[in-house]
């Protein structure tokens, strides 16, 4: 029990110091790239592919990709492994980055 203590410190500390929660709008991943935000591993943290970081500031990145452009890319790349693909374009792969707080 002498842990105690030290717990309901942290506990009383970490209330004094929480914020609101606040709302922004979501980034793509090249946008803040070209800001200076730089890739960091994310161990699947919230089911984020990877996070963006800048300083204090930190995103968490998700794929915002659509059903259709899904299935082009697909139907683009098994056409190419069969040898029958008469075009190599493809949609891109959206993604969106999400401010942390």
């Amino acid at each position: 029990m002498r842990f105690f203590p030290v717990a309901v410190a942290l506990l009383l500390a970490g209330q004094a110091v929480a914020k609101d929660i606040g709302v922004s709008d979501f980034a793509y991943a090249s946008e803040l790239s070209e800001e200076g935000y730089e890739p960091f591993a994310t161990s699947g943290a919230g089911n984020a592919l990877f996070g963006m970081k800048r300083d204090t500031d930190l995103y968490l990145c998700f794929i915002a990709d659509e059903p259709a452009a899904s299935a082009q890319r697909q139907g683009v790349l098994v056409a190419e492994v069969n040898g029958t693909n008469p075009d190599r374009e493809v949609p891109n792969i959206p993604v969106v980055c999400v401010l942390t707080q």
